[in-house]
């Protein structure tokens, strides 16, 4: 496998409630976020290929849950959970992505690791903690990445990674904190370490 960036991922389908996915097999390392986090930058950086998942200026674009495939075998794959937290949609289909991600989360056997992203400016908001909460329940390995760095200095960015870090020392869970920008690529090729580790 290229080290480098997972250049050889492809998207392999969309899928609106959690009944409708594929066969629960392989390993699978899932996405997830607050609506205006990044997501979609993140997994393009992560692949090279600006395309990959569709990034828009309206938050919440990712309305179902889409997979991709890592490698030409199908065994790994990452999957792209939709995004909570955006007021801009109605309560009742906050509260259906909502019921497709605990779905998701509560019943796929696949599921290797979570890596849930925040806005490095905004992190730890109470729908974050719930999922770092759920995770340390469940023991499943994490990836928390403070995303859009680049939107503060190198000396902030620091700052705010190493409270992070101690914020979430308490975890008896395994866990990664990393600074990342899709726009400078800062922090994406030590995510593609901890993924590689984690698959």
């Amino acid at each position: 496998m290229n080290n480098t960036f997972f250049q050889n991922a492809k998207f392999t389908g969309s899928y609106p409630t959690s009944e409708d996915l594929p066969l629960d097999e392989g390993t699978e390392i899932a996405f997830c976020g607050r609506s205006n986090c990044g997501k979609s930058s993140i997994l393009n950086a992560l692949t090279n290929n600006k395309k990959l998942a569709k990034t828009s200026k309206t938050p919440g674009r990712t309305q179902a849950i889409n997979f991709f495939d890592i490698d030409s075998t199908g065994v790994f794959k990452i999957v792209d959970l939709p995004g909570y937290g955006y007021a801009k949609v109605s309560k009742k289909m906050r509260s259906e992505w909502g019921q497709e991600i605990e779905k998701y989360l509560m019943t796929r056997k696949s599921l290797n690791a979570l890596c849930i992203i925040m806005d490095i400016r905004h992190p730890f908001k109470e729908d974050d903690l719930k999922l770092i909460d759920w995770c340390e329940t469940k023991d499943l390995p994490m990836i928390l990445l403070l995303n859009k760095a680049d939107k503060l200095s190198n000396n902030k960015a620091s700052q705010v990674t190493n409270s992070a870090k101690k914020t979430l020392q308490k975890l008896s869970t395994k866990h990664h904190v990393i600074a990342t920008s899709a726009t400078n690529k800062t922090g994406i090729a030590a995510l593609l370490e901890k993924i590689n580790e984690l698959k």
